[in-house]
């Protein structure tokens, strides 16, 4: 295993030293910040891999990691990760974002395909989420339009183009159903209604 991550870093190291002094990078490996190539200032633009946690400015590819996914400033491909995946910039997720406990999106946020986790889903600024949003526990995303379907036991969102399904259904505006013990629809004929809800 040692051996592995040696090789791993010494190849990191070979395909960034021409574009150090631009700072991007088109590999990046880690143990755990800041034991990670190249240094988290570093813009990675095809693939992060980390053990236990990566943080870098942005990763534009494929960002996996076996615990812990941190972007400071811009995400954009597929994300996943063990434990958690957490965006303080901006995100454009294509294909697949997934997480074991929790995918936290805290900037403008596009999703594009499947937003996963055990846990919860939180995008909390202004997010388009197209196509899937499944998580056990809940889905809070206030701001967010949704066009598709929204799965969990608790699901939160601005607008929803498409099903909400869970215990818990809330919607400012809903143009679909939901599915679910209560249900929400603010802007709605009925606000409150119990198994179904349909809004126009």
């Amino acid at each position: 295993m040692v051996n592995f991550l040696r090789a791993l870093m010494l190849v990191a190291a070979l395909f960034s030293v021409s574009s150090a002094q631009a700072g991007f990078s088109p590999l990046g490996v880690g143990v755990f910040a800041p034991v990670q190539f190249p240094p988290e200032s570093f813009f990675i633009t095809g693939a992060r891999v980390d053990l236990i946690m990566g943080e870098h400015r942005a990763v534009y590819g494929f960002d996996l990691g076996l615990l812990i996914n941190v972007t400071d400033l811009d995400l954009g491909g597929v994300q996943v990760a063990g434990l958690y995946n957490m965006n303080k910039g901006s995100a454009n997720v294509i294909g697949l974002q997934a997480a074991g406990a929790a995918n936290v999106n805290l900037g403008h946020t596009r999703i594009v395909g499947v937003q996963a986790a055990i846990g919860i889903n939180s995008n909390q600024a202004e997010t388009t989420m197209v196509g899937v949003q499944l998580a056990i526990l809940g889905n809070y995303s206030p701001f967010t339009n949704v066009y598709g379907v929204q799965a969990s036991l608790y699901n939160k969102a601005h607008e929803v183009y498409g099903f909400q399904i869970g215990l818990i259904n809330m919607a400012d505006t809903l143009h679909g159903v939901q599915i679910g013990l209560v249900n929400f629809n603010h802007t709605g004929l009925f606000a409150v209604a119990p198994i179904l809800n349909v809004g126009f």
